[in-house]
């Protein structure tokens, strides 16, 4: 009876759903983070290749040149300004059903954040996100314990931010970038692949080799999630604050950055800066959109209030993005490696000082008629908890539909293996506007 009355409980839900996305996108021609859309008058599909967030040559010269490109909008410009006549604001929100092996999750929505952003000036623009998340409140029992509870819904403190300006030199973007983010490390402050280089930027959730082993937190909830419950404190990229200086032309792009491992907007005391280096070369070969590069993270990184903690870390990635039988074709690799601590001193992206820690994941989102795409992806990874090395595979089978230019529903089903078992189904609706 239990297990009639789980699957009636599920299908019910999986119904609710589906109904769910066919009520929030009915006609609708508004666009993915629309803040970007309102200020350069462009359609979503001239960013973003297949859908929100990947990027496509279009996009990633945008992004590189600071959100200060315009279209239609109107300005309002005098010898020292030049501003859109209004902010431009967009809220991104989903709704997501998980059918797991022992549990059904139900989000609604699962993750909601508010945008602002776009130019500030003639060669200089900013972004900021700040998730809606529940507020927490710590309690400490008799035996100093600490819990935490749920308080209902906050905007979350600070959320990301950050500041770029660019200008050009000699034909290439030459900029400064300030930014402070919750939880993608030092590449918020500048990345243009679609990789998972930055975990905001992967096509499908959880097929992120940066994500399996730590290096890098995925926007919203994760599948990868059974893989960091061995994980040392802080083995997220997590928090960071920092400048940085970038380079970027239509074949290559390079970004040098200092950090330190907080979110924090106002004053630290003497931080200890880490230093992280981004290169990538993006050539376009036989009617492909290339890209592969790598990342390096080096030096140590500490706060006022913090022991100091190295930062050492290596990713390489590719992808490539361009048509196959007239249909649009996605592929995504990446490589992750996290050495491990020294007896001294904790690797920020590696608590473990039994081995390193390794991942590498392979991801393809293939069109298969107009609006509708396949993905197949596959993640392995190799990492070292409280209990010595452990082992996990994740294969993961999608199907993507672009309702509308701003509205996506996915649904896909899980399979985590090695010392991980769990088989889940989950449906995503994404909506902006």
């Amino acid at each position: 009876m239990k297990f009639i009355a789980k699957s009636y409980e599920s299908c019910f839900l999986l119904i609710l759903f589906l109904l769910s996305a066919f009520f929030f996108t009915f006609p609708g021609e508004s666009e993915a983070i629309p803040a970007f859309a309102r200020q350069t008058g462009q359609s979503c599909s001239s960013c973003h290749y297949q859908h929100f967030p990947t990027l496509n040559s279009f996009g990633r010269a945008f992004k590189a040149g600071g959100y200060s490109m315009v279209g239609d909008q109107k300005l309002v410009e005098d010898e020292d300004v030049s501003l859109p006549a209004s902010l431009n604001l967009a809220l991104l929100g989903t709704l997501q059903y998980v059918d797991g092996e022992t549990d059904t999750e139900v989000g609604y929505p699962a993750a909601l954040s508010l945008y602002a952003g776009g130019r500030i000036g003639r060669e200089s623009g900013f972004l900021i996100e700040l998730p809606f998340e529940n507020a927490e409140t710590e309690v400490v029992d008799s035996t100093g314990a600490t819990e935490e509870f749920k308080t209902g819904s906050a905007l979350a403190n600070y959320g990301s931010m950050k500041w770029n300006y660019v200008t050009d030199v000699k034909g290439i973007n030459v900029g400064l970038n300030v930014y402070s983010s919750e939880g993608t490390g030092p590449a918020y402050g500048y990345e243009l692949l679609s990789t998972g280089a930055m975990g905001m930027s992967v096509a499908v959730g959880g097929v992120n080799a940066m994500g399996a082993i730590g290096l890098h937190m995925e926007h919203g909830a994760t599948l990868m999630s059974n893989f960091s419950r061995s994980k040392a404190t802080g083995g997220m990229a997590g928090s960071a604050t920092g400048y940085g200086v970038s380079a970027q032309t239509d074949n290559w792009f390079v970004y040098a950055s200092q950090y330190y491992n907080k979110k924090m907007i106002e004053h630290t005391t003497d931080p200890r800066f880490a230093n992280y280096l981004r290169a990538a070369w993006t050539p376009s070969f036989g009617g492909f959109d290339l890209g592969m590069g790598l990342q390096i993270y080096t030096g140590k990184t500490k706060t006022a209030t913090d022991a100091a903690q190295d930062a050492k870390a290596i990713t390489f990635d590719f992808q490539a993005q361009g048509d196959v039988a007239g249909m649009p074709c996605g592929i995504y690799a990446t490589y992750a490696e996290a050495p491990k601590s020294s007896s001294s001193t904790t690797n920020w992206y590696n608590g473990s000082t039994q081995g390193d820690n390794s991942a590498y994941s392979i991801l393809g989102e293939f069109g298969v008629m107009e609006k509708l795409a396949v993905s197949l992806g596959y993640v392995n990874a190799t990492y070292y908890g409280s209990i010595g090395e452990e082992k996990g595979t994740s294969t993961v089978v999608g199907v993507n539909y672009l309702i509308a230019a701003n509205k996506r529903l996915e649904v896909k089903y899980v399979d985590i293996g090695g010392d991980f078992n769990n088989q889940s189904t989950a449906g995503t609706l994404q909506i902006g506007f």
